[in-house]
């Protein structure tokens, strides 16, 4: 049987050489669980039932994190990344950052989380993201109106630039 799948790139970071992965897709929600953005990088974006079925994961998501089974309790410099549930192919991760009440939610290839290197990567994108969401939101030289919905298309429209740069 033949996996669609593509194989994995080497990229050099620095003097470093890491496996790329690359995210079935990013979503961000806010503290009102609202979703600000469900990014689909790449040729996924233009099938209509992943992008939908993407949506449902997101929406998934949040019941995992009101959960009591999930311990929500670290550090606030380092929030956890959890495993939510693995579902047609995709193993959905999520991360709360407390302070803020964001919530990220990003899919991966279900093969792509079987090792430790493989967690390793998973917490570094988590970690991009987060940088590009807090760059994005909190860039004074931004013009970023200050009404609610006008500001928010804005930091969305922004997101999807810099996400499209990275991913």
């Amino acid at each position: 049987m033949e996996k669609d799948s593509e194989p994995l790139e080497r990229e050099s970071v620095g003097s470093e050489s890491t496996v790329a992965f690359r995210p079935c897709f990013i979503s961000l929600i806010d503290e009102f669980d609202k979703p600000l953005l469900v990014y689909v990088p790449g040729q996924d974006e233009q099938e209509v039932n992943e992008v939908l079925k993407y949506n449902v994961f997101s929406n998934m998501s949040l019941d995992y994190f009101d959960s009591p089974l999930f311990d929500w309790v670290s550090l606030e410099s380092q929030p956890t990344v959890k495993l939510f549930f693995q579902l047609e192919g995709v193993a959905v991760f999520g991360m709360l950052i407390k302070p803020t009440g964001l919530k990220i939610v990003i899919g991966f290839p279900q093969e792509s989380y079987d090792s430790e290197v493989h967690e390793q990567e998973i917490r570094e994108i988590f970690q991009r993201v987060k940088k590009i969401y807090l760059r994005v939101k909190l860039n004074p030289f931004a013009n970023l109106s200050s009404g609610g919905s006008t500001s928010r298309e804005e930091i969305v429209q922004k997101l999807e630039a810099k996400f499209n740069a990275e991913f």
